[in-house]
């Protein structure tokens, strides 16, 4: 009997203790104002941080695990609702959406092979390769149950990820910018087309203040968002079919039939009542989303070990991330030449 009430209240306390680790992720986010810092992101930090200073934690690793098994889906469900909107197809022009596809299947083949070749894990391949053609934080939040990631492979590929975000907004994109001479708008196009992290994207431009700037700013930033949204439509491809590679049969995970149909409610609210969604419910999906996502990330790295982030795992998907920013980058420069040259 005592053992059984120290186990429940081991678990209420590493949930707790997620909880807040996550709360205080999002507050951060939300006290810096600024859309390159990712909640998700600054919750798996502090959580990893948190592990790293003390011990005392371990026995409340049942907790953790609990807050990631149990508000990664609710996250999946409400990012879906938010995010996930079919109706972004039909704003985008057809050319755009094929050099969209090609450059997304670039990212997924450059890191799938880099993967096999460098012998990673598959769990961290597959995180890396959707968390860099899809949507970064999201998309690897999404993915990990479905190819039943453990928290080292969560952090790594996250991490990985990040760096080589942070780098090519920075440095690779504005030197590319530069070299080629683009306007505002084309840079906006390649922001959305490449980037890993939607707040990124966001606020790209205020980087190159160079360039030429032929349209409104909000009329920019739509266009980035539109096809950094259409990119988010690739969950409902890679989740099942990395989960049936990790599974070796055909399986489609309960939580993307969920995901669907949020997206398609989405889709329907913002056709019809696209400023009542905009203006009222959309920002508090997005809350639900992000603060659950924020928690279960914290959760995460709460139970991850960081020996396992400084190890050849976390070289190999670093290498693996920077390559498929720059094999993606390059696909973009030689698909908008192509579609430019008829």
């Amino acid at each position: 009997m005592t053992d059984k009430k120290t186990s429940v209240k081991e678990l209420w306390s590493g949930f707790t203790i997620a909880f807040i680790t996550g709360g205080t992720a999002y507050g951060i986010s939300v006290l810096l104002k600024t859309p390159i810092a990712d909640p998700l992101i600054i919750a798996l930090i502090l959580g990893i941080m948190t592990r790293s200073f003390t011990d005392k934690y371990k026995s409340f690793t049942p907790g953790f695990t609990a807050a990631a098994v149990v508000l990664l889906p609710v996250g999946i469900i409400f990012y879906g609702a938010s995010n996930l909107n079919f109706a972004k197809l039909i704003e985008l022009d057809q050319s755009m959406i094929v050099l969209l596809m090609i450059i997304m299947i670039v990212y997924f083949a450059t890191v799938l092979l880099l993967g096999k070749l460098l012998g990673q894990r598959k769990q961290i391949t597959y995180l890396t390769a959707s968390g860099s053609a899809v949507c970064g934080a999201s998309a690897i939040a999404v993915t990990s149950p479905a190819v039943e990631a453990e928290p080292d492979d969560v952090s790594i590929s996250l991490l990985s990820v990040t760096i080589a975000a942070l780098f090519g907004f920075a440095i690779i994109l504005p030197l590319f910018s530069a070299l080629f001479n683009m306007n505002c708008e084309r840079y906006c196009t390649l922001s959305g087309s490449v980037l890993q992290f939607t707040g990124l994207v966001k606020v790209a431009t205020s980087f190159t203040p160079f360039l030429t700037r032929e349209l409104p700013a909000s009329d920019m930033l739509s266009i980035a968002l539109s096809i950094k949204a259409v990119r988010y439509l690739g969950l409902l491809v890679v989740v099942p079919l990395f989960a049936s590679m990790i599974k070796k049969r055909l399986h489609v995970p309960w939580f993307l039939w969920a995901f669907l149909g949020a997206g398609l409610l989405g889709t329907w609210m913002y056709v019809n009542k696209a400023a009542y969604f905009k203006t009222t419910l959309s920002p508090y999906l997005n809350i639900i989303h992000v603060t659950s996502w924020s928690v279960a990330l914290a959760a995460i790295g709460l139970n991850a070990d960081i020996k396992g982030l400084l190890s050849n795992n976390g070289a190999k998907a670093l290498m693996m991330a920077f390559s498929g920013f720059l094999a993606a980058t390059a696909t973009f420069f030689i698909g908008s030449y192509i579609m430019h040259s008829f």
